[in-house]
């Protein structure tokens, strides 16, 4: 598919998406991409984009993932996967009939592994049902849609949805995971650069005007019995953060862009301060020896000699 204006595409191969085989004439910036530049440097970014690096490989490899598998069933239909009736890939009948599917674009299931991620998909769509807000998440609008804007500075963007519902311009984003509690993905959702996510994939909604203020709910499910799930949303606090780093990684493009120069870590020695808890480590050490100091510690064990060691 050659795309040659900015909107929403359907049927994108995953394949041409992620190797930015989309314009023919510009290459495009991606949330993942972003994320690089900000948690690494330029440098890494350039090896990353297959478009600049022109020794890139994408891994072709095909694993088994129960998270990716339940992702495809529930956002995608029965289509997605293929059901092998084996209990093992060992076979030559069974390697070809898993080769045939991700030839055809789709994942195989073992047996086995089929009943573990329609277990999922009914135990997600049975919560959701439920869920006061989230209860028509998968209900209209359509998977994997790619958005395609431009930037200021003739930056061109894409990013890949897991679910638009264009007539509202609502986003929802499914992952999985060991635990959806939400307490835990306070700070997961942080190291995963949810927040720069969800600021990438509403900024591109609105640029192609299908909405002014796009909901955006990160949807968590545990791969695990009974695999519970929850919804998760961002404060104003967390949206602006998120759109700051945005604007922070595009203005590091340009620049690289500009001037052809992707550097990598400072070539100069980085000292580095002791974060608060290790701040807070030392206070109490600190308190502590003022009120046991060392010769007044009394040894209630048996004492270590020489000769016991020996």
């Amino acid at each position: 598919m050659t795309i040659s204006a900015p909107g929403v595409y359907d049927n994108v191969p995953a394949e041409q998406y992620h190797a930015d085989r989309l314009l023919d004439n510009h290459m495009t910036v991606s949330a993942s991409l972003l994320k690089i530049l900000l948690k690494k440097t330029p440098r890494h970014a350039w090896l990353a984009h297959p478009r600049l690096n022109k020794d890139y490989l994408m891994e072709t490899a095909a694993k088994f993932d129960i998270g990716s598998a339940a992702h495809a069933l529930l956002l995608e239909g029965q289509d997605a996967v293929v059901v092998i009736g084996a209990d093992s890939f060992r076979t030559k009948d069974a390697k070809e009939a898993r080769d045939a599917a991700y030839e055809a674009g789709k994942i195989p299931l073992l047996t086995a592994q089929a009943a573990d991620v329609v277990a999922m998909q009914i135990a997600a769509l049975a919560q959701l049902k439920n869920h006061e807000e989230a209860f028509d998440a998968f209900a209209e609008g359509k998977p994997e849609q790619t958005l395609i804007w431009q930037e200021e500075g003739g930056i061109w963007c894409r990013a890949r949805l897991d679910w638009l519902k264009e007539r509202t311009g609502a986003i929802w984003d499914y992952k999985t995971t060991t635990s959806a509690q939400p307490d835990d993905w306070q700070r997961r959702l942080f190291d995963l650069g949810g927040d720069l996510q969800e600021a990438w994939y509403r900024r591109g909604v609105k640029a192609l005007g299908l909405s002014n203020d796009p909901q955006f709910r990160f949807i968590v499910q545990e791969v695990e019995a009974p695999y519970a799930l929850s919804v998760i949303g961002l404060t104003p606090a967390a949206q602006a953060l998120g759109e700051m780093k945005v604007w922070r990684a595009l203005e590091i493009w340009r620049w690289c862009r500009a001037n052809d120069r992707w550097p990598g870590y400072p070539n100069q020695t980085c000292y580095i301060e002791p974060p608060a808890w290790e701040m807070a480590k030392g206070e109490e050490m600190k308190v502590r020896a003022e009120m046991a100091p060392l010769d007044a510690l009394t040894d209630w064990q048996a004492p270590l000699t020489t000769e016991a060691a020996e």
